[in-house]
């Protein structure tokens, strides 16, 4: 026998035969089991250290004679660390020399108690031992694990999971060490009994007859004297296996519970250091009382396949309800509708309302009563696979908390508390599963019984942004407008406020499909030319038009486009505040998409937009910020235009009374940009013009009313300056900006939609 004798901790300890091959089929000797915990000690040593160990030792291999060594035996050095209960001497890991210890014996399994030295008699872990019978695959596990460890969630706990090396799963509940073994027991049987209760593939029965196709929830690891394999222990099977704690977010991703062994595990450990928050996060134990049966939930289980669907597991259900919180969800399903979710005795009482909540009294809207739901799906987002029981995206549209103000078997009157939707309504039954809900209140959540405020708007830079956090858009060379859809009724107005409905009916015809019942929408309209560039002169001409034969020969001459690109506010709740992705998901998820109304699509590769739109001869592109939220009437760098041309967007605010073949026009416009309401002085414009734009440009200047000056800076021409209240916009294209901020080399290029 050949032994070695090396300092671990300032210990004389001797290390026998270290080129014995303990797994044979890998080829892996007692001098790699050591190195391996010499490595991982600063890790393990949070989960072993203090805790009286069983030892299944293999002295010749995995596939020889292996002993169970409880009773540390008479020749173990006096610097091993012991403990003695019950009449038995525990070895128990205090340093790292006690662990190269128990290596060197050839222990290739350490199996530790939920009890840390000296306080033997307090346990500070709930383990559950998933144990899957050769029926039940590994991706069925899984789905048992996570859905038990919602469950432990829901009531308080922080459940980590391991892998047992072996093939099952192990999940451990950290608790404060103050509960008796017995105490502790108990805890785990009342949980594993309320999870089988909903769950008919797990069962707390350990005869393997009586568990064919099940999974045992083993909560016997939890009984006085028992033990369970330690946290990152090997295990005596071929590929040297660990007993490996994950992330709880890789659990989908393992194929296995032996993926980890003896040659990987380090790796994964120093990347992602598992249940390193593990001591941190002790909660007491919670005195839990089933209130809800599983036959309650019955018909939401027997719906879903929850190995395909994420939504949430029913066992969850049955746990903590604080009793008063409410969601409604946005659901495009096989009809996009919302549902209405009240927290009722650890369930979620639940409707469907296809045409959403009464945002007015005295509107009645149908509600159809489906079945009740877990509590977790108070916050459920996520995507339910085509095929399965409600296919199609989720979000959740608001959430809160209800008081019930009366209840019946056939009625409910509830005052909902959200974030948007608050107001009293009346649920009533009528036949069947159809109910119908209206608003009880007179306060109108509507933002159409207010002003109406102006658009966001972008500012103007001159390079494309090389940079993932935008995403970019066709700059449409149109007519900017805000859209108000209040049932069928649809509203167009332009960028100033001006209601254009009238001339543009062809599009709000089709806006009316629209799926929802109150929306105010952002886009711009556009008159396209064969190749599908807009042409601004077409547009113009039919937002002009007066006469109805002239906008019903506009209409017949210039076909209109609507393009939609944001979504302020619809049924019920303003949605500035959502991230820009989101409010194009709900847009295009209520769009019916047709001839006249279109999404604007977004694209990732700016520079190539850019210059496709210069090839073609548009105006430019906008990139806006991914992430961002909607500035409602101002302009914000979220969004930005880059032009094709150097054009600068101004406001005309006077102009010079004209001399000699201008006599009867305009000398030159005196412009200004609009800076948080504040008016920049930007200089005079003087060329750019031909007589007949010059007096279609006089034609508006004319109309607009005369103000006194308004801007502080001395300018040229003062005496000879006509000012107007600035309810007219062009564009100027320019060389650069003078070092006092006015354009170098102005030239009128065109009046805006205004």
């Amino acid at each position: 026998m050949s032994i070695i004798t090396t300092q671990i901790d300032n210990v004389a300890i001797k290390l026998s035969n270290l080129d014995k091959i303990l797994w044979p089929e890998d080829g892996i000797t007692k001098a790699e089991l050591i190195q391996f915990y010499i490595s991982i000690y600063p890790i393990i040593s949070e989960h072993i250290v203090g805790r009286p160990l069983t030892l299944i030792r293999f002295p010749d291999g995995i596939h020889a004679n292996r002993f169970y060594s409880k009773n540390a035996a008479e020749h173990t050095p006096d610097w091993v660390s012991r403990i003695l209960i019950d009449d038995i001497s525990y070895i128990h890991v205090q340093k790292s020399a006690d662990l190269v210890y128990t290596a060197n014996l050839a222990a290739l399994e350490l199996h530790a108690m939920t009890v840390v030295t000296p306080h033997v008699d307090q346990a500070d872990t709930i383990i559950f031992d998933l144990d899957p019978s050769e029926e039940v695959d590994f991706a069925e596990l899984k789905v048992i694990c996570h859905q038990l460890c919602d469950l432990l969630s829901t009531i308080g706990y922080h459940p980590h999971v391991k892998t047992s090396g072996s093939k099952g799963l192990h999940i451990y509940v950290p608790i404060v060490p103050q509960y008796t073994r017995e105490q502790v027991f108990q805890t785990a049987k009342l949980i594993g009994q309320t999870f089988v209760d909903a769950y008919p593939i797990a069962t707390l029965k350990i005869s393997k007859e009586k568990r064919q196709g099940k999974v045992l929830i083993d909560i016997y690891r939890n009984h006085q004297g028992q033990t369970c394999v330690a946290p990152f222990s090997t295990r005596a099977k071929i590929g040297a296996p660990v007993s490996m704690p994950i992330l709880m977010e890789h659990l989908d991703s393992i194929k296995s519970s032996g993926e980890y062994n003896i040659r990987n595990a380090k790796a994964y450990l120093d990347e992602y250091k598992p249940w390193k928050d593990f001591n941190n996060l002790r909660s007491p134990i919670v005195g839990i009382t089933p209130s809800v049966s599983s036959e309650k939930l019955a018909t939401y289980i027997e719906k879903r396949d929850f190995t395909k669907t994420s939504e949430p597991s029913a066992d969850i259900s049955s746990m903590v309800s604080k009793g008063n919180r409410f969601v409604i969800q946005k659901h495009d399903a096989s009809n996009l509708h919302y549902d209405l979710r009240l927290e009722e005795n650890g369930v979620l009482t639940s409707w469907a309302i296809p045409k959403s909540i009464p945002p007015i009294n005295q509107i009645k809207r149908l509600a159809i009563r489906t079945e009740d739901h877990p509590l977790k799906y108070l916050d459920f987002e996520g995507v339910i696979p085509s095929g399965e029981y409600g296919g199609g995206t989720m979000w959740v549209f608001d959430s809160g908390n209800y008081k019930m103000i009366k209840k019946s078997e056939n009625s409910y009157k509830i005052s909902l508390h959200g974030e948007y939707i608050k107001g009293d309504y009346s649920l009533f039954h009528t036949r069947e599963n159809q109910w119908i809900i209206e608003r009880m209140d007179e306060n109108p959540v509507s933002p159409f019984y207010q002003k109406i405020t102006g658009p966001m708007l972008a500012e103007q830079i001159n390079i494309v942004p090389a940079t993932s956090q935008y995403f970019f858009e066709l700059k449409w060379d149109g007519i900017r407008t805000t859209i108000l859809k209040v049932g069928r009724k649809i509203t167009i107005l332009s960028k100033s406020g001006r209601d254009i409905t009238e001339q543009f009916t062809d599009v709000a015809e089709k806006l009316a499909d629209f799926d929802a019942e109150e929306a105010i929408l952002d886009g711009e309209l556009v008159c396209l030319d064969e190749k599908g560039v807009p042409v601004f002169s077409n547009i113009i001409s039919r937002m002009h038009s007066k006469s109805k034969s002239a906008v019903d020969l506009s209409m017949r001459n210039y076909p209109a486009v609507l393009y939609l690109f944001d979504l302020r506010y619809i049924d019920g709740r303003s949605c500035t505040s959502l991230p820009i992705e989101k409010r194009r998901e709900w847009l295009s998820t209520s769009t019916k998409i047709s001839e006249r109304v279109r999404i604007s699509e977004a694209f990732d590769d700016g520079q190539a937009l850019f210059d496709g739109v210069k090839a073609l001869g548009m105006e430019g592109i906008m990139a806006k910020r991914r992430g961002s939220k909607y500035a409602e009437d101002r302009r914000n760098s979220d969004w930005v235009k880059i032009k094709v041309r150097t054009l600068i967007d101004v406001t005309i605010i006077g102009y010079t009374k004209g001399n000699g073949d201008r006599s009867h026009l305009f000398g030159a416009l005196h412009v200004a940009q609009r800076e948080d309401k504040k008016l920049i002085y930007m200089g005079k414009v003087g060329t750019g013009f031909d007589e007949n734009k010059m007096k279609e440009v006089l034609s508006y200047l004319v109309e607009c009313p005369k103000i006194s000056k308004p801007i502080r800076e001395a300018i040229e021409e003062e005496y000879n300056t006509v000012w107007i209240e600035g309810k007219i916009e062009c564009e100027v294209q320019y060389a650069s900006l003078t070092p006092n901020g006015t354009l170098r080399e102005p030239v009128f290029f065109r009046l805006k939609e205004e």
